[in-house]
């Protein structure tokens, strides 16, 4: 008789089967991870270094997965706009596994490439060479912080008719979904309409 199939242990299954954990509401730790993989802890070893080696497979496997678009040839606005949209919607649908992923130091190449093509197309904006990090960590803050909005409530604000004008704002407000993605374009405009001032003051 054949022997079962069994799928061999690899960093994207390993990360990919850590990234379900995590999105679930549970910790991630080794022992677990092991049990629901059917190993032992120690043939993880194998493949990752630890914890935070397993949470860079998690960075990995997600960057391969969420690849931009090729965008080169487009205004360094609408170039700088699709990346960080790439990193939103790995953020926000992952919110759980985004807060692990700022534990550890960014070292995956898919990701570091992303983070290089950010920096070229906030360079042709005009952005200086000493701004285009802290731009490019500003972006990102702001990628994540709306990706964890996601777990937010449909609605973030309560009617209390005590301000009837407020009450008014939230009943034509989008929720769930529709509101953070609004919020998150919303702000991203706001930022690189700042850069592009920022950019041009720099050049006068």
């Amino acid at each position: 008789m054949a022997r079962p199939k069994v799928a061999l242990l690899s960093r994207d299954v390993i990360a990919r089967k850590a990234i379900e954990i995590v999105e679930s509401g549970r910790d991630l730790q080794i022992v677990t991870l092991a049990r629901e993989l059917g190993v032992s802890p120690s043939s993880l070893y194998h493949h990752v270094e630890g914890r935070d080696g397993i949470i860079h497979a998690m960075r990995e496997s997600l960057s391969a997965e969420y690849a931009p678009p090729p965008v080169t040839d487009a205004p360094w606005r609408e170039q700088v706009s699709v990346l960080i949209s790439t990193l939103w919607r790995l953020y926000s649908d992952h919110p759980r596994t985004l807060q692990l992923l700022l534990t550890v130091i960014i070292e995956e190449p898919d990701t570091l490439e992303l983070y290089g093509d950010m920096a070229a197309a906030l360079r042709l904006g005009g952005v200086p060479d000493d701004e285009l990090l802290v731009t490019i960590e500003t972006l990102d803050a702001f990628a994540f912080g709306s990706a964890l909005d996601a777990l937010s409530p449909e609605s973030i604000f309560a009617r209390n008719k005590l301000d009837p004008s407020l009450d008014a704002l939230i009943d034509k407000h989008p929720t769930g979904k529709a509101r953070n993605e609004q919020l998150f374009a919303h702000g991203v405009d706001l930022i690189l309409t700042s850069v592009e001032l920022r950019a041009e003051r720099a050049r006068s």
